[in-house]
Order: structure tokens, then C-alpha cells, then sequence
């Protein structure tokens, strides 16, 4: 990852929490007063940082307080307070101008990227960002149907998201590389550099991210709370 790049992504969150980054504690909690129904918990290099709507402020000290900063990305470390599944970990992957990236694969139409969405659920579809507005988009077809797309979104006020969905009978081929790596590579492009953020829970993304060069750094996870 170029300084440049690492700068960039610290300084939003430094702006984001309204706290230094690094911060003055291990684990830095406060309330930046935009969540109204969740926390989000952030892991960036050796520190954490936890933003709460201010009604969950105490409860989310309680929690949060003694533990490290790897310890407060444990989901179940939330099961106390949270309204619902705790969503993550979710690791930020990141490409720039120093990584190596080429797409080989063409853009996609938007009625044709469409199509995919009767193969996965609603929630995939929303999670990997296809519900977006768009900034670029790639695609694998054969035999006029559309096996693997990336998108690139907006994250931050730039186009720098990058999500991949695969059709299920498609997987398994590394065409979900091919799709990332376009998208990767447009995003770059367009901003100087690209997000791709995955789920611990999805090994082939994860090995996508590794196997394309790109760096980690943050990692987070948000915590449903009850409103009212």
C-alpha cells in the first residue's frame, strides 16, 4: 500500500470518529451522533474505535471498556446489547497505484447485470452493493447468459467500492478474480485507489483479495441496536 493511500484511508476515519488516528487508547468509544440503530466497531492497525448512538452509550462502554482491540470485532462479545445478528467481521482490502492489477474482462450493461440477481438472495445482492448507483461495471458472459459481475460504487464521495457476485453453477472457475480485478483496476483509475471489503465469512472472496496483492487494513463490525 502507497503512504498516499494509507494517509487517505486514516484521514477519513480520523474525520469519520472525530479522534487521532492512531488513537489515545487502545480502544477509543464515543458518539458521533450519526447512528440511530446500530454501532459500528472499527479496527484499524492496533487500535479500535466504536461509534454508538448516545442513547447505547453507557451499555456500550460496559461492554467494550476491558477488552483489547482485536477482542471487541468478536461478535459475541456484542450478544449483550445487540438487537439481532451482528453483521461481520467485514475485512477493508485495498488496491492503488502500486498494485498490479489488469482486467481482462469487458464492461457490462446494466439490464444484463441485472439478470444475476435472479440467482442469489436479496441480501447478497445488497451486500456485494449491486443495489447501488453505479460507477462501472464488469462482466464474464457465455452462451448469452451473464456468469460473473463486479461493481464500482461510490464509498466515501469517491468510486472506489468494488463488490463481485458469481452465479452458484459458475463458481470455481476464477472468474470472480477476473470481474474483481476490472472493477479493481477502474476504481483505481477513477480515484487512486479501491475498497474491497469482505466478509470473514466468505473464503473465496478473501482468497480473491489475497491472491490479487491487495493490502488489508481495517476491519470492522456492526452491532444492531434497539431504537426507542
Amino acid at each position: 500500500m502507497l503512504e498516499e493511500t494509507r494517509r487517505r484511508i486514516e484521514g477519513h476515519w480520523a474525520r469519520r470518529f472525530g479522534a487521532p488516528v492512531p488513537g489515545l487508547a487502545p480502544v477509543v468509544i464515543g458518539s458521533t451522533g450519526l447512528l440511530r440503530d446500530a454501532a459500528v466497531v472499527l479496527l484499524l492497525g492496533d487500535h479500535a474505535y466504536v461509534d454508538t448512538p448516545v442513547a447505547h452509550l453507557d451499555d456500550i462502554v460496559a461492554v467494550a471498556r476491558d477488552a483489547s482491540p482485536a477482542e471487541v470485532l468478536d461478535p459475541q462479545r456484542w450478544a449483550p446489547v445487540a438487537d439481532g445478528p451482528v453483521a461481520g467481521p467485514v475485512d477493508h482490502w485495498w488496491a492503488d497505484r502500486g498494485t498490479e492489477l489488469a482486467g481482462d474482462v469487458d464492461a457490462l450493461e446494466d439490464s444484463r447485470r441485472r439478470s444475476l440477481a435472479a440467482t442469489v438472495s436479496e441480501d447478497v445482492w445488497r451486500e456485494a452493493g449491486f443495489d447501488r448507483p453505479l460507477q462501472a461495471s464488469f462482466g464474464v458472459v457465455e452462451d448469452d447468459t451473464v456468469l460473473a459481475a463486479s461493481v464500482v460504487t461510490a464509498l466515501w464521495g469517491w468510486p472506489l467500492d468494488v463488490g463481485v457476485l458469481v452465479r452458484p453453477d459458475a463458481r470455481g472457475r476464477g472468474l470472480g478474480r477476473r470481474v474483481a480485478q476490472a472493477a479493481l483496476a477502474a476504481a483505481v483509475g477513477l480515484s487512486g485507489f479501491a475498497a474491497f471489503r469482505v466478509d470473514r465469512g466468505n473464503p473465496a472472496a478473501q482468497r480473491i483479495a489475497a491472491g490479487l496483492g491487495l493490502t488489508r487494513y481495517g476491519t470492522h463490525v456492526s452491532v444492531p441496536l434497539p431504537v426507542g
